[in-house]
C-alpha cells in the first residue's frame, strides 16, 4: 500500500485528501505547514508528497528545496496560483507535477497512481488511456483504437515514439483539456535548464500528430500560448 504525505494549512483540504485517497486504498499522512513536511519527511519513508505552495513558517517552494537535499519522492503541488511563472519556479525547484486548484479528485488520484508508479520503475504495468489513445510507458507503445469508418494507419494500430515525441504526448495526455505553455512543456519534458528555442515543441508535435493519424486532431494548438489534449467524452 502506497504511502502519501498531503501538506496544505487548509484543515479542510487536508483532511478531504486524507478520506478520498484512504477510500482508494492509500495511506495518508498529513502536515499543515513545510517546515513540519520536511520533519516528517526526514523521519519517515513516502512514496508521494502532495505539496501546497502558500503556507506559513515555511511555504512549499522552500520545502520543496529542502526535501531535495535529501530524497528524490516525487511531488505534486497543488497550489491556487496558476500563471505560469508559479508553476515554472515549482518544477525549478525539483517538482515532478502541479496541479490548480480547483481540481476533480480522480484526475489527483490518477496522477498519484502514474507519479507512484514510474518512480518505482512500474512502467510495464503504467498506462494511460484517454479517447482512444492508449501510453504504455513500459513498452513506450501508442495503441490506438478507431472508430467506425475511420482508415487505421499503415503501419497498424500500435505507434512507436521515439524520444521526447513519446514524453511530449504522455505530458498532453495527463494534463489533458489543459492549456500547456510551451515554456511550461519544455521545462517539463526538456528539464528546466533547456536552452533552445521554444519552437521545438511545435516540431514535436507535428512528428506526434502524423503518427496519431486522425486521432492526431486530439492536439489542439492554443494561439499565443501552446497546445491542449482535448478528451473526447
Amino acid at each position: 500500500m502506497y504511502k502519501i504525505l498531503v501538506v496544505d494549512d487548509e484543515k479542510k483540504i487536508r483532511e478531504t485528501l486524507r478520506d478520498y485517497l484512504e477510500a482508494k486504498g492509500f495511506l495518508v499522512a498529513l502536515s499543515a505547514d513545510g517546515e513540519n513536511a520536511v520533519e516528517q519527511c526526514a523521519d519517515g519513508v513516502f512514496d508521494l508528497i502532495i505539496l501546497d505552495v502558500m503556507m506559513p513558517v515555511m511555504d512549499g517552494i522552500e520545502a520543496c528545496k529542502e526535501i531535495r537535499r535529501f530524497s528524490e519522492t516525487p511531488i505534486l503541488f497543488l497550489s491556487a496560483l496558476g500563471r505560469e511563472e508559479d508553476m515554472l519556479k515549482a518544477f525549478g525547484v525539483g517538482a515532478d507535477d502541479y496541479i490548480i486548484k480547483p481540481f476533480p479528485l480522480s484526475v489527483l488520484e490518477q496522477k498519484c497512481r502514474t507519479m507512484i508508479r514510474r518512480n518505482k520503475g512500474l512502467a510495464a504495468e503504467d498506462y494511460i488511456q484517454v479517447s482512444g489513445i492508449r501510453l504504455d510507458y513500459g513498452t513506450r507503445e501508442v495503441s490506438l483504437e478507431f472508430t467506425e469508418g475511420t482508415v487505421p494507419l499503415e503501419n497498424g494500430p500500435v505507434v512507436k515514439l521515439a524520444g521526447k515525441d513519446f514524453e511530449l504526448l504522455a505530458f498532453l495526455m495527463e494534463n489533458k483539456n489543459r492549456v500547456l505553455d510551451r515554456e511550461l512543456i519544455l521545462s517539463k519534458v526538456w528539464g528546466y535548464g533547456f536552452e533552445g528555442e521554444n519552437r521545438v515543441v511545435d516540431t514535436h508535435v507535428k512528428n506526434i500528430r502524423k503518427a496519431l493519424g486522425e486521432k492526431g486532431r486530439l492536439i489542439e494548438t492554443v494561439v499565443g500560448s501552446g497546445y491542449m489534449f482535448r478528451e473526447e467524452l
